[in-house]
């Protein structure tokens, strides 16, 4: 990985707002905190950021989840609590460090593999204000006209993921101006950003729900769980 910056200067923003759903978790507090394969999400996560030398992450995490996160988690790992949407997440990350670039990776789509992230880094050059991973689109897209449903080019499409590597002016901007929509990207280029996209992986899906736990205990190798107890590894 051929960095144009120290990987020291990027700090994690880890948003853990995707509320808990049944089967994850145990209905409650947050889906990150979910066992796969013995070990939970964010901590997978958390690993593999540490693996890249970047700050120390800071977690941000809704009052549901806050106490629960604080208890899971090492005293070197922030957490924060956030009121409010996405947006107001990210602007407590900000205050929360004075970094040039923040690295905004969702809690629940922990097993995005490490190549990935470094594809992220390495792509942000002079001329990029902020870089994604994506991946193609391949279900069938309609457009919904006055003259009834009109095919979609999915060559013209694509599923943003985690993680966003952003610079620090770049996020602010977006963060204080009034728009619609809460996707920092999206804001970014109704700003006129420029936004470079690399490929991303299908194992960066957020995993939030039993059907998505699922997938990925099968993505891994693991055995699917029929015990109420999650992310059981093969004996």
């Amino acid at each position: 990985m051929a960095l144009t910056f120290d990987p020291a200067t990027v700090r994690p923003l880890i948003p853990a707002l995707a509320p808990a759903a049944a089967g994850v978790a145990h209905g409650r507090e947050a889906p990150c905190l979910t066992l796969l394969g013995g070990s939970r999400l964010i901590d997978r996560l958390l690993h593999t950021l540490e693996q890249l030398g970047l700050g120390a992450p800071i977690v941000l995490a809704p009052a549901p989840a806050l106490a629960a996160l604080r208890q899971a988690l090492p005293s070197a790992v922030q957490v924060r609590g956030v009121e409010g949407d996405r947006c107001a997440a990210l602007r407590e990350g900000l205050a929360a460090t004075d970094a040039p670039l923040l690295l905004i990776h969702d809690a629940e789509r922990a097993l995005t593999p490490r190549s990935v992230i470094e594809q992220v880094l390495g792509a942000l050059t002079a001329d990029v204000d902020a870089v994604v991973p994506v991946t193609a689109v391949t279900d069938s897209v309609k457009a919904v006209r006055s003259d009834g449903l009109h095919n979609v080019d999915r060559e013209s499409l694509a599923t943003l993921q985690s993680p966003r590597l952003l610079r620090r002016e770049l996020l602010e901007q977006v963060l204080a101006a009034p728009a619609d929509g809460t996707d920092e990207i999206q804001l970014a280029l109704a700003h006129g950003a420029q936004v470079r996209a690399v490929p991303g992986s299908h194992a960066g899906a957020a995993i939030v729900d039993r059907l998505s736990l699922w997938q990925a205990q099968i993505s891994l190798g693991l055995a699917r769980d029929t015990s109420h107890r999650h992310g059981l590894a093969r004996s």
